[in-house]
């Protein structure tokens, strides 16, 4: 269990911070080249979905490791595109069901729905606010 606990916050930390810094350093450097509002919420609608598609991957070597570790398994046989398809119905909230964790493995589950609830929203935010211009920054 504390194996799944460390990898779950190892996880969620690097999830959390790389998609913070997606969405805010990396769209704004983009919206900054940008001067129209639909371009603009474009350039941050795709840097969200690519970040939320590198959380997946960050996620499935979650589970992978977990894997490796015996921490757990899934209830049908899983190869790599089926963990990533996991991990991304997981982290968009969907949960097919589809695929079952098992063992521990079901903990770090339920921590990525609840960081992609939390970022999912974070990029909604950032999106709205790219949408009706108060994601410019004051001029000096």
């Amino acid at each position: 269990m504390l194996f799944a606990i460390i990898i779950s916050a190892i996880a969620l930390l690097l999830s959390v911070a790389l998609h913070l810094f997606n969405i805010s350093v990396v769209a704004d450097k983009f919206v900054g080249k940008l001067s129209k509002v639909w371009t603009k919420t474009q350039a941050v609608v795709f840097i969200a979905i690519c970040s939320q598609l590198l959380l997946a991957v960050i996620f499935a070597l979650a589970y992978a490791t977990g894997l490796t570790l015996e921490l757990g398994g899934f209830k049908q046989p899983a190869a790599a595109v089926d963990i990533f398809y996991f991990s991304l119905t997981t982290i968009t909230t969907l949960g097919l069901g589809s695929i079952e964790p098992t063992g521990h493995l079901r903990m770090l589950a339920g921590v990525e729905s609840a960081t992609g609830f939390l970022l999912i929203s974070c990029s909604a935010s950032k999106v709205f606010m790219t949408m009706s211009g108060t994601c410019e920054k004051p001029a000096t």
